[in-house]
Order: C-alpha cells, then structure tokens, then sequence
C-alpha cells in the first residue's frame, strides 16, 4: 500500500510541477500527505483519509472535494478544464482561509515559526485540493493537455479565485482606527445613498457627474463605486494602506455591501476580519487611487505578503520573476509565445552577463545604460558565449525596462489650474474632455499662436488629475516621418554593422500604458497633418479606434502581436494656416473628434493676464487691433488664419511689456501677413502701420 501511495506522490509532484509551477510540486506535497490530519486537528473538517493521496481516482476524490467546497459540477467542469478559476461558495470562501493562520499557529506552538500570525509559505487549502484534483482529472484523461498557466513566481501562488484588494482609509488615514475597531471597510461618496438601488455603472456614472462641477468624467470614482458595490466579493484579501509605500493591515471580507444610514460619514461598507495589524514598508509603490483591485500586480501582493510575514525579501529575485513573467507574453516572428527553453536561455544570459561584466541588469531603469552595456558585449572578443542571444536578451530586458510604468507622489492639476493657466472657458473644457474620453482620439485644430500645445499638454494633466509627466508622451510628424520611425523598423546598429529591430515611439509608450491599466496615458502629436498619415500609423489604424482598443494583430516587421489599450488617449494638433501641409484622409479622420482652438482675446482669464502687465495699456491697444485684424482675416481666409493670443503670452511681457510688443509686431507677426496677402502687399503695409502705431502709442 506505502509503494502505491508513493508511486502516486511522486507522479502528482511531476506532473503539478511541469504543469503548475516549477517548484510548486515540492511545495504542495507535504501538505497533501497530512491534510486530512491537519483539518481534523485544527477543527476545520473530520471523517477524511488523513493522507489524501490515498485518493486514489478522480470521481472518488470529486466528492470528497464537493463536500468540502460545496462548489458546483460546472463550476468544477471549468476548472479542471481550463475555462476559469470559479470562486468558491460563500461558506468555504471564508473557512478555508482559517486553514493557514491554524496552520501557523501550530507552528508558534511547536517553536517551528518566530509569529502566530506569520502565514508566509503555507499554501491555501482550497489549492492544495484544486491541484489534486486537477492532476486526477489529467491523469486519468492522458490524452488531454492542461492549458498551462502563466507562472507569476517560482515560489508564491496567487490564488485566481478571490481578488486582492488596496483601499485607503480616507486622506491621511484617518479612518483607519474606525476600520480597525468596527471591523469593516467603508466607502464615501455618500450623496449616492444605497448603491442597491442602482442598476448599473451607468447610473452610477451619471449620479456623480450630476455632482462634480469640473466636466470631468467620474472614471475613477465609479470605478472604485461599483468595485466596492459589486466586485468585492466575501473570500477576497484586502490591504489597507498609508499614503503609496506603507501597508496598515491585511484581512479577509466576510460580509456583503451594506449602506450605514446612521454613519456620519464613509456610509458604503463591508465586513472585515483582520487578521494582521501593523506598518509594513514597502519597496514598491501602491496604486494612488482610494480603491484597486491588486491582481493585475501579482508581484506587489507578492511583496507585500512577504513583507507582513517579515519574509526575506530578495529584490533581485522578484525583478528576474516579473521580467519572466513579462517574457511569457512576448511572442515569436511567427506569433507564437516565448517557450519556457528560450525564457529560461534569456534569463540565463542575462545573469552570465552580469556576472561576467560585473554589471547591473535586473533592477537597472537606465536605458541609456542598458544600451552602452550591450555595445560592450557584443563587441567583447574575450566574451565566448554566442553575442545573438546575448544582444537579444538584452534587447528584450530594454523593452521590459521601457513598457514598465511608475507610480510616484506628483503635483495635483484640477480644472481650476487648468483654467488659471489656459485661456479656455469652462464650457469648452467640458467638451474637450468629453470628446477625448468617448471618442479616445482627439484633434486640435486652430491658427498659429492659439496655444494647441499648450492645451494639449494640460488637457492630459486635467484628466489626469496631476502633473505626471511619465504618462505623456510627445512626438512631432514631418514629411519624412515613416512608419519605421512611429512604429517599428531597421535601424543601424550602433556599431555601425548591419541593422537591428527598433520599437517606435508609439509601441513603447502604448506597452507601458498597456502594463498600469488603472491609470490613464496621453500621446500627443504636434503638426500632426504635416506625415501622410496612412503611412505612418500603417495596420493601427483600425486598432486606435475606441471600440478596437484591445484587439490584437501582428506588427508588420517583428509580428510581435500588439493591441492599442483602452486607457491611452491621442491627442493631435493641427495647425489650419499652413497651405502646405495635406487635408487627412477620410479613413483616419472619421477616428478623430475635431476641436476648433479660437484666439482668446475675449477670455476673461485673458484680459486678467494683460491687466497684470507694467504696460498694460500699450498691450491693450495692439489687443484691440489684432480684433479689429482677425475679422478681415477670417472674411478673406478664413477662421484658421487669425492671429492668436499666444503671441502676446510669457515672461518676458512681465519684464518688459513694450520691448516684447515691438519684436512680437516687427518680427513675427508683420512676416505673417505678408504671406498672408503675398499678392497685395499694400493691404499688408497698411495693417503693418496700424500695429506699429498701437505700440508707439500714436494711435
């Protein structure tokens, strides 16, 4: 009997740890081997073979596994076959959970763990049966191939079934200690009264927007609403934090929504069992948002466990498991992912290189010296191993490096400051953010000096809600700008042999967008009807439209696959005055919203700004013409040839008002209305004096 036990523990510690992770069979099997022992120790369950291994067939141990997780045949169907992870049943979401600290606490007891609360290392119960089950399904089925997983670490699983939850307890943590005592998390927004009584994220949406008074669509905020209503689930982990780099607590949801009418505040809640209480630092930071589901960063709930369990954290290790990860969803010329052989050969290069050159490659955020550092080894003659793979790998790490987003404390950016800064009416915002967030692509369109570059970047910053530089991205087009230099293309190698593969721009930035999903990113693109459009944005042009986000196709050089994320928004500027540059195409402007940017000498905002100056006056009167110019402008050329406000704007009016009016008059815009009226150079003369005569004072 003792053979055939091991002969089936040894098959199991095979299979699950080809199948499930490569040390998970090691880690697993002990604990199957005295599972029935431990449940009736602990007083979890009673009455099962104390080595479950003596399971000896699935339809046998399939019952066994209902009884226990009350869990359903479909639900079950499609775990073992590889449609889903289903969330167990209400009441084992919760008990099973209790497996680990009983776990943990026999440990303290027996003098084998330092803390009764330290749960590091000890697997869920609810996993152990899933991967026993799984294995008989397969080996009694051995014509059928299990649908390997990503493996997020060679050393912790993320259990699929539940979410991993972050919230904060209002600004400052204020309501951490309300949290703490009354055993519960809670929400605001309490002007919504009982989310039971909505439908849907919709009617949510459109409650709060009726609230806010800056136009900005409440993405965010409903998000974080309808999370808490209905995606939190009772099983789920969820993490209190203070500020983006320390964790307060850890505990598990036991309790459904509710709606405290009587709360003075914070009125949306749910029932908390914590289970650990402290101040953990992290090495990473946390999302800035009031409320985030973790799953998505497998390796941040992976360090913050390791954290509260006062687990060795090695920073090295879990870069090189997040880079693997990140590789098991590259794909091959051929549009195949990555094998495990060639991940394990590029993480394998990439170590013999740092150990050989003594250089930092897992961790390095420089790119610069990423790059310099494969100039060196692949122009080391002393350096033996094959220079392809080791190039590549490289390659691939500065790819990693560059998709990988930041999440830092910035400045904020309200509507407030956009409209302090930006000679718009509230009005016009609103419909510019409206336009960007429903159509996702957004082209700005006035004459020159009209500020569209300006506006484009604060737009991003309003939608934003801060000043994040590292999620904008900023490009100008050309007549000479291709595909190869948005895209992808050959490039000349740096040591000026043959040619090498080159992301564009574009790929870079829409992969990092693609890799923080939470938070929102701006691609803004200046003289962007100066490029033949079709040409640059070649296969994108289906994908970057809004109900295309996501989809995937292969890119035309690596046939890597490639999707443009709902969450990057681009932003156009069109500059109407320059006769030389060609009208966009129909295919591609029927994907872009267009925004008209007027002169705003009428701004209120505007006529603050010259108010401040030391010469207001001599600004007031060249002001007054330029109005006086603009009409005739637009009666023989048109609105897209006015003279805009920008001319008048920056530091240099504040140092001296009337030196700036007179080179901004003689140097820029006299030039301008000689190629406006080429053919009647009188006309232009006679506007030339006119102006000249505001800042002279002769007028």
């Amino acid at each position: 009997m003792q053979d055939i036990l091991n002969t089936q523990k040894e098959t199991y510690k095979a299979w699950v740890t080809q199948n499930l992770g490569e040390k998970t069979g090691m880690w697993y099997t002990p604990y199957l081997e005295k599972l029935g022992h431990f449940l009736e120790k602990f007083g979890l369950e009673s009455g099962y073979k104390e080595n479950f291994f003596n399971y000896q067939s699935y339809a046998e141990f399939k019952n066994v596994y209902q009884e226990i997780t009350e869990q359903s045949d479909e639900d079950i169907e499609k775990l073992v076959t590889g449609g889903g992870t289903p969330r167990y049943p209400q009441q084992f979401g919760t008990t099973r959970i209790q497996f680990r600290y009983k776990y943990a606490k026999d440990e303290y007891e027996r003098g084998v763990r330092s803390k009764p609360d330290n749960i590091g290392g000890i697997p869920d119960w609810g996993v152990l049966m899933r991967s026993y089950l799984i294995f008989l399904y397969y080996q009694e089925n051995p014509t059928l191939i299990y649908p390997k997983k990503k493996i997020v670490s060679d050393e912790v699983e993320i259990d699929s079934s539940i979410n991993y939850w972050v919230i904060s307890p209002a600004e400052y943590s204020r309501l951490w200690s309300l949290f703490h005592d009354e055993n519960m998390i809670a929400l605001g927004w309490d002007y919504l009264g009982d989310l039971k009584d909505y439908d849907s994220k919709e009617d949510v949406a459109r409650k709060i927007t009726e609230q806010r008074v800056d136009g900005i669509r409440p993405v965010n905020d409903t998000k974080a609403v309808w999370d808490f209503y209905r995606e939190i689930g009772i099983g789920d982990v969820v993490y209190v934090k203070e500020g983006i780099k320390k964790v307060l607590a850890r505990g598990i949801v036991t309790g459904d929504y509710y709606f405290d009418d009587e709360a003075s505040e914070f009125k949306h809640r749910r029932k908390v069992d914590w289970l650990q209480i402290g101040k953990w630092e992290l090495h990473q930071s946390l999302p800035q948002k009031t409320l985030t589901c973790l799953n998505p960063y497998p390796n941040v709930i992976q360090e913050i466990d390791q954290v509260i369990n006062e687990d060795f954290i090695d920073h090295k290790t879990a870069e090189v498991n997040e880079f693997r990860n990140w590789l098991s969803n590259q794909v091959t010329d051929t549009g195949a992912n990555l094998t495990e052989k060639t991940i394990k050969q590029k993480i394998s290069a990439l170590k013999d290189i740092e150990h050989h050159f003594e250089a930092s490659i897992f961790g390095e955020t420089d790119i610069e010296e990423l790059k310099q550092l494969k100039d060196v080894v692949v122009s080391d003659e002393a350096y033996h191993k094959y220079k392809g793979v080791a190039g590549s790998s490289i390659d691939y790490y500065i790819r990693y490096a560059e998709s990988k987003p930041t999440v830092q404390t910035n400045p904020p950016f309200t509507v407030e400051d956009f409209l302090s800064e930006v000679f718009i009416e509230k009005k016009e915002l609103v419909r510019l953010i409206s336009l960007l967030e429903n159509k996702k692509n957004l082209i700005l369109k006035g004459a020159p000096g009209v500020g569209k570059t300006y506006i484009a970047k604060r737009l991003a910053y309003a939608m934003m809600e801060e000043i994040d530089d590292t999620r904008v991205q900023m490009v100008q087009f050309h007549q000479s700008y291709s595909y190869e230099d948005f895209i992808e293309g050959f490039r000349p190698k740096a040591e000026g042999e043959g040619f090498e593969l080159k992301q564009g721009p574009f790929v870079k930035f829409a992969r990092k967008a693609a890799r923080d999903p939470e938070r929102s990113y701006f691609f803004i693109i200046d003289e962007i009807n100066r490029g033949n459009m079709s040409k640059i944005f070649g296969e994108l042009m289906m994908l970057i439209e809004a109900d295309k986000r996501d989809d995937q196709i292969n890119l035309l050089y690596s046939n890597d696959k490639f999707s443009v994320p709902p969450n990057l928004y681009i932003i156009g500027m069109m500059n109407t005055a320059d006769r030389s540059l060609a009208l966009l195409d129909y295919a591609l402007r029927r994907r872009f919203s267009f925004f008209e940017i007027k002169p705003a000498f009428q701004n209120d905002t505007f006529h603050s700004y010259v108010n401040e100056m030391d010469n207001p006056e001599a600004l007031t009167r060249v002001v007054d013409e330029i109005k006086s110019l603009n009409n005739q402008i637009t009666e023989e050329l048109g609105t897209g040839f006015q003279i805009g406000h920008s001319y008048f704007v920056g530091d240099a009016y504040k140092v001296d008002t009337a030196n700036r009016l007179e080179e901004v008059i003689e140097y820029e815009i006299i030039p301008q209305l000689f190629e406006y009226w080429f053919d009647n150079e009188q006309k232009a003369n006679d506007w030339a004096e006119r102006l000249r005569g505001c800042y002279d004072g002769e007028k």
